[in-house]
């Protein structure tokens, strides 16, 4: 018994002992906190922000509902990726170090050749909200970014996830952020899929696509002028799919006085979603051994991976009958 009262004055001594040498809430190396404050949120008028990465700059607007980036030509930037980044710059609480101890190691922290965000406000007078990149590194709740708003003082960690946007691969020569679908711009939900859909070849029939009901069900039929063909299910929605998710291999500027294969086309694809504008697609011809496709919603130029122009505008037989495999196949996984 008497050991056992000695055992628990001790314990209360070191625990008394440790809560006078611990630092008062303001002197804390790490604590909380989002790199805004409320105040600060309420007030913000953002009008554009520009990422720098590794020497180059990358330029972002808003234009007629959709993010941009100007610097290139004007592609579609991913809006879901846009906003991820702005919440988790502007709302996520953080792991915060004080400036003594930032001090000490700021060399170690990865900011010299990072990457850099200038989010720009509606007040040309007012500075850029600056934030500074630097490295990953694992923290007790996994990976962890350091990054610093410039003219605040400390170095912030933030869960590396929440950045995702900016730190997975992307391909060589592409700026962050971009939405690399054939159909960025556009809306194509594959929830409520379409009304109907057309392609028109310049040389050839123009295939009409539309529901119809037959036997008491509604089904997708195809029409070329001449006859009427039922589409093969699961080709129509494998094809469907592939508008909505296939990425473009590159773009080029929409402007340049270049041929590429677009006057006269090969086809034009045009999509009618449901209470939305239609999407309209223009595949080029073969010029050089590259095709691109116009997107004419974005106004982007894409280039195509090889052997994708019949994917985009297939034949009546590739969407009515069995033959062969499913080209479209990969799309419905």
């Amino acid at each position: 018994m008497k050991s056992a009262l000695l055992l628990a004055g001790l314990l209360a001594g070191l625990l008394f002992l440790e809560r006078a040498q611990a630092p008062a809430a303001s002197d804390v190396s790490r604590t909380h906190r989002a790199l805004m404050t409320d105040a600060e949120r309420a007030a913000l008028q953002l009008t554009g922000f520009v990422l720098t990465d590794a020497g180059r700059s990358h330029e972002y607007r808003r234009s007629d509902g959709s993010w941009r980036c100007v610097s290139a030509f004007g592609a579609i930037a991913n809006p879901r990726e846009v906003t991820d980044l702005s919440l988790a710059l502007f709302s996520q609480p953080a792991a915060w170090r004080s400036p003594a101890l930032t001090e000490e190691k700021d060399a170690g922290f990865g900011f010299d050749g990072g990457l850099q965000i200038d989010f720009m406000r509606s007040d040309r007078d007012a500075a850029p909200l600056s934030f500074q990149l630097g490295s990953a590194v694992d923290s007790p709740a996994g990976r962890a970014v350091f990054i610093r708003r410039r003219g605040l003082d400390g170095v912030w960690e933030l869960d590396a996830e929440l950045l995702k946007p900016l730190l997975r691969e992307r391909s060589a020569g592409f700026p962050p952020l971009l939405d690399q679908r054939l159909t960025a711009g556009c809306v194509l939900d594959p929830a409520r899929g379409i009304g109907r859909a057309f392609i028109d070849f310049h040389d050839g029939a123009s295939l009409e696509l539309r529901p119809k009901e037959l036997e008491g069900e509604l089904r997708w039929v195809l029409l070329d002028g001449a006859e009427e063909r039922p589409l093969l299910p699961y080709r129509f929605a494998g094809w469907l799919s592939f508008l909505q998710r296939a990425p473009y291999a590159g773009f080029v500027n929409p402007g340049a006085q270049k041929d590429r294969g677009l006057d006269p086309p090969v086809a034009r694809v045009t999509l009618f979603p449901p209470e939305e504008a239609p999407i309209e697609l223009v595949l080029g011809r073969e010029v050089e051994g590259e095709v691109y496709l116009l997107n004419k919603t974005s106004g982007m130029v894409l280039l195509l991976p090889p052997g994708w122009g019949e994917l985009i505008a297939p034949g009546k037989a590739q969407l009515t009958t069995a033959e062969g495999a499913n080209p479209w196949e990969n799309w419905l996984r």
